[in-house]
């Protein structure tokens, strides 16, 4: 039976960051060569979905080796009283502009919930780090996985 991306996770993260609100962390862990975990924190305007993968844009140094490397990576997004962990295998990527584009395919899926609301990590949105991270610029690039 083939994984997708729950509808709920894929509508989320195809929304774009609303300036001057708070907006989720969205962690995707990876694998060093040594075997440790590797976090990068990312915005909505570095990754989006669909049901059948998750597109990123990373930055990271350490996290576009772990990447290449290993060829594997976690993402958790925190909806109302749900985490879902979703674990990912590489599709396709290339470097852009010293951005590791890369789209994945969900391999595993759980979702991990008490009943109860969780407060996911957050920064609030607004042009520094719009400008910082080159948002308008990221939306294009990720739309090169096409």
């Amino acid at each position: 039976m083939s994984v997708t991306v729950p509808e709920e996770v894929a509508a989320y993260l195809s929304e774009r960051p609303e300036m001057g609100r708070p907006e989720q962390v969205i962690p995707l862990l990876t694998v060093d060569s040594n075997g440790f975990p590797h976090a990068c924190l990312l915005s909505r305007a570095q990754i989006n979905a669909t049901d059948k993968e998750v597109r990123a844009a990373i930055t990271s140094w350490g996290t576009r080796a772990n990447i290449r490397n290993q060829g594997v990576a976690l993402i958790l997004v925190t909806i109302g009283d749900t985490v879902h962990h979703l674990k990912l295998g590489v599709l396709r990527a290339h470097d852009e502009k010293q951005v590791l584009l890369v789209a994945f395919e969900p391999i595993e899926y759980k979702a991990d919930t008490l009943g109860i609301q969780i407060q996911p990590m957050s920064f609030l949105a607004g042009p520094w780090i719009s400008s910082l991270e080159h948002w308008d610029e990221t939306e294009v690039m990720l739309r090169s996985l096409d």
